[in-house]
């Protein structure tokens, strides 16, 4: 009796000792890895999620210092669901598909990048002893992120993607991807990328090359409407031709800003773009509204002067939205005859 006791006590004990040698589901271990990247635990999303450009392993403690004050803003706004999952462990495969719902960092660094070149023209003219340190700049990038991130709070992007697993040693292992992450991030994958597109001069494939934009006046940039309404021929400081460019500008966005950090124009004679010109007369010329700070709502008229090739030649005028990701939808364009 007593060894058939034992027997029955073996196998009671051996029942639970092998479930818990059972593996995670795909499911679970999809939900966990969302988890930790909502957590912005920069270890546990590496862990997750491997090795990534969120968080790469050949990150010093410092990024990822940096990495996890940027990820918390956006992981904050990020929800999802989980609406499908498969396993087929004879093939060691498994997806699970989740729809993300983040905020759209489109919106988001667009401002943010605008909102550090107004900062960096700014200390551009300090002496070098009143010079932010490049610690202080990090500090101020990532308070400025997480302002504007706050200002875009309900502006959201749903995407819904596969996320494939591999069976790696009887666990399931996420199999990372560009696709999912930028999902999970609101497009902060393919913003980066625009962004370095452009700062390269990367030209993009056929086809997602974007459509022209329209040449108009007036025309909508952004958050900002312009209309160009004339071109007045002049003379600079030194007696040399010069126009000045007057266009009305309204400020339709929710922030106080000005046409200097908004609109960017530019002005071409025979094909050549010409240099801004310094007028000293102030019956002709008035610089001070370009800079001006401007409340949203309001409209004010903006003059900008140009040095002139010549007086006969027609010129033409652009203005477009300034640090914009992509081809904007408009630009501001009338060309001029010079008498």
């Amino acid at each position: 009796m007593k060894k058939l006791m034992c027997m029955v006590l073996a196998i009671a004990l051996m029942v639970p000792l092998s479930g818990c040698s059972s593996r995670a589901s795909a499911e679970s271990v999809v939900e966990d890895a969302i988890q930790a990247f909502q957590s912005a635990d920069v270890d546990a999303i590496r862990q997750s999620w491997g090795n990534t450009d969120l968080a790469s392993s050949e990150d010093s403690a410092e990024e990822d210092a940096y990495t996890q004050q940027l990820l918390e803003p956006i992981a904050s706004g990020l929800t999802y669901q989980i609406t499908d999952s498969t396993e087929d462990a004879k093939a060691g495969t498994a997806t699970v598909t989740v729809e993300f719902t983040s905020i759209d960092m489109n919106a988001v660094f667009s401002e943010w990048m605008g909102e550090l070149v107004s900062q960096a023209l700014g200390y551009a003219f300090l002496p070098a002893d009143q010079q932010p340190s490049e610690e202080e700049l990090s500090e101020l990038s990532i308070e400025i992120f997480c302002d504007v991130v706050e200002n875009h709070t309900d502006d959201k992007v749903t995407n819904t993607v596969d996320i494939p697993l591999s069976l790696v040693e009887n666990e399931w292992k996420i199999d990372t991807s560009d696709e999912v992450l930028d999902a999970m991030t609101g497009g902060m994958i393919t913003t980066l990328t625009s962004l370095d597109d452009i700062l390269n001069g990367a030209e993009t494939s056929t086809a997602e090359t974007q459509a022209e934009p329209v040449r108009t006046n007036p025309a909508v940039l952004g958050d900002y409407a312009v209309e160009i309404e004339s071109a007045t021929i002049t003379q600079d400081y030194a007696g040399d031709p010069a126009v000045v460019i007057t266009y009305s500008w309204t400020n339709n966005s929710s922030e106080t800003t000005s046409p200097f950090f908004s609109v960017s124009t530019s002005v071409f004679q025979d094909g050549v773009g010409l240099e801004s010109a310094l007028i000293t007369d102030d019956s002709v010329y008035d610089s001070g509204m370009r800079t001006a700070d401007v409340r949203p709502g309001t409209t004010i008229e903006v003059q900008e002067a140009f040095s002139l090739y010549n007086t006969t030649s027609p010129i033409e005028v652009e203005i477009t939205e300034s640090f914009t990701l992509g081809n904007p939808l408009e630009i501001a364009y009338m060309t001029f005859t010079l008498t």
